[in-house]
């Protein structure tokens, strides 16, 4: 069974066909970086998100991802900034490192969001008397908050 790939490009107009080496080169430096959004903290704060990204059978906590649905719930705005900042690369009107910034600050702020919105599941009985007064679900709630950030690095995952 074949299977179907889709690939989208950005239509970049160019009217000069001299411009197309300086185009070209702005394009590789591109292709060349990559944005990673994330948490940044000391081990104790990096097993708390990894706990709530994916779950603990162990722990009996559920799921409550926040990194990977924030990163699905900005697709659609990154698409559309990707595109048009491809389009202002290609006419000097844009740096290569403002639309990487532009990419991290979209891919966060959406990443926020869902970390701000998690409701579900709620608590455990158990865990909920364990917390009176509170309707926090995530544990560290502000310090993890806190450590969610984005980083431009080269592909390869290097600085």
């Amino acid at each position: 069974m074949s299977r179907r790939t889709r690939a989208r490009r950005a239509n970049v107009t160019v009217s000069e066909i001299s411009r197309i080496p300086e185009i070209r080169a702005k394009l590789e430096e591109l292709a060349e970086k990559e944005v990673h959004i994330g948490m940044q903290g000391d081990a104790e704060l990096a097993m708390i998100a990894g706990v709530h990204e994916y779950g603990s059978v162990k722990m009996k906590i559920p799921a409550r991802s926040f990194i990977g649905v924030g990163k699905k719930r900005a697709t659609a705005p990154l698409k559309k900034r990707v595109k048009a900042g491809v389009q202002a690369i290609a006419e000097s009107v844009e740096t290569v490192g403002d639309l990487l910034r532009d990419i991290g600050e979209i891919g966060l702020e959406r990443t926020l969001k869902r970390f701000d919105s998690i409701r579900q599941p709620p608590l455990s009985p158990t865990y909920k008397a364990l917390k009176p007064g509170s309707k926090k679900i995530l544990l560290r709630d502000k310090d993890l908050r806190d450590s969610l950030t984005y980083k431009v690095v080269q592909k390869g995952g290097t600085t």
